[in-house]
């Protein structure tokens, strides 16, 4: 009797302890970001339709089963999305250089009257090759604009024979599940960016985790 009592016991105290290690390793807290916001619970987008700079549809479904980086702009913008995207671009590098896994850069332009598809795709080869970029007319544009606060202004010149936009500088970090889980303000440099995108993840995918085991 002693004996399979004994392995009983045995096996129940390498159970307990692996149990008890494998509970630390979960509650173990992450590094939080740094400059970013992140929501409690994913702000889901909108049902739309935008067109790539080739020519393909991309909807709210084009956002599933990968993490994306949404900014907001246009190609004669003087000065924010210059700055943002050349942020983007190093903190891809970064990001690649150290064998993380790559997000996808969507640039969406809030002037489709004069940034052509193939203005576009020119502008963000200049930072990277492998940013995306998505137009559309407002009609089109306008349910994303409004779930995301986006703030879109065209300021004519005097003479009005041209004109200028004002737009949020914001940086959407999108979910698998198509919905945005933080933002990152456009100010922000490369090794913020991308360290805190890395931070994001890990949070959301151990809350992705522990609500698939519940």
């Amino acid at each position: 009797m002693i004996g399979p009592m004994l392995r009983i016991l045995v096996i129940g105290l390498v159970l307990l302890v692996a149990a008890m290690f494998a509970t630390k390793r979960i509650g173990v807290p992450l590094p939080q970001p740094e400059n970013a916001t992140v929501f409690p619970a994913a702000l889901a987008l909108p049902e739309f339709e935008l067109t790539t700079t080739d020519g393909q549809a991309f909807g709210r479904e084009s956002f599933s089963d990968r993490y994306s980086l949404v900014f907001f702009g246009f190609t004669n913008c003087p000065d924010i999305c210059p700055l943002t995207l050349a942020a983007l671009a190093e903190a891809f590098e970064e990001l690649e250089s150290a064998g993380a896994e790559l997000p996808e850069v969507v640039f969406v332009s809030v002037d489709p009257n004069r940034d052509t598809p193939a203005q576009i795709a020119s502008y963000l080869g200049a930072f990277d090759t492998r940013f995306h970029g998505l137009r559309g007319d407002r009609a089109r544009l306008d349910p994303l604009l409004r779930a995301l606060g986006v703030t879109v202004m065209t300021h004519a010149s005097a003479d009005g024979g041209s004109y200028s936009m004002t737009h949020n500088g914001t940086i959407y970090v999108v979910g698998p599940e198509a919905g945005v889980i933080a933002t990152l303000a456009d100010s922000l440099g490369a090794a913020e960016i991308a360290t805190d995108f890395r931070r994001i993840r890990a949070l959301h995918q151990r809350g992705s985790t522990a609500t698939s085991r519940t």
